[in-house]
């Protein structure tokens, strides 16, 4: 009750469904793949495996992005720059800041990042989702069997 006394019903209400949005938003890898799986698509085989699928690449693919982005950006930042500073050249400030700005606002990035994924990895891997699913041909059927000692 405290929390309504110092924001307001309004101000309780507004965050509360923030909150929501965004946890439902951060399960959107999981939830999309399965909306498209479910709807009228009889053609779409093993539905569960494909949610598994995308959210696997979805969550490693948003993974990725923040090793492959942010790990260079921050061991920049701890290592080189402040020996560049101490030297007297200033060189990489707007990347630091930039990096900064990530570290702090990081969770602003999430959702749209996660929808976008979300997004492109469900359709890439649908259209293609029927030729994954087929068995490989069984080119090593032999008509004729050896004989002899081989």
């Amino acid at each position: 009750m405290k929390v309504i006394e110092v924001f307001g019903a309004g101000l309780t209400a507004l965050m509360v469904v923030i909150a929501a949005i965004y946890f439902v938003v951060s399960f959107a890898p999981i939830l999309w793949p399965a909306f498209v799986a479910s709807r009228n698509r009889p053609d779409l085989p093993r539905p569960v495996v494909f949610v598994a699928v995308v959210a696997a690449l979805v969550y490693g693919a948003f993974s990725f992005i923040g090793f492959a982005v942010l790990l260079p950006v921050e061991a920049y930042g701890a290592f080189v720059a402040p020996s560049l500073e101490a030297s007297g050249a200033a060189y990489g400030a707007g990347i630091l800041r930039l990096s900064r700005f990530f570290t702090e606002y990081w969770w602003l990035f999430v959702p749209p990042i996660q929808l976008g994924l979300t997004w492109f990895i469900t359709g890439q891997v649908g259209r293609r989702w029927q030729h994954i699913c087929s068995a490989p041909p069984n080119n090593s059927f032999k008509p004729m069997p050896l004989r002899g000692t081989a």
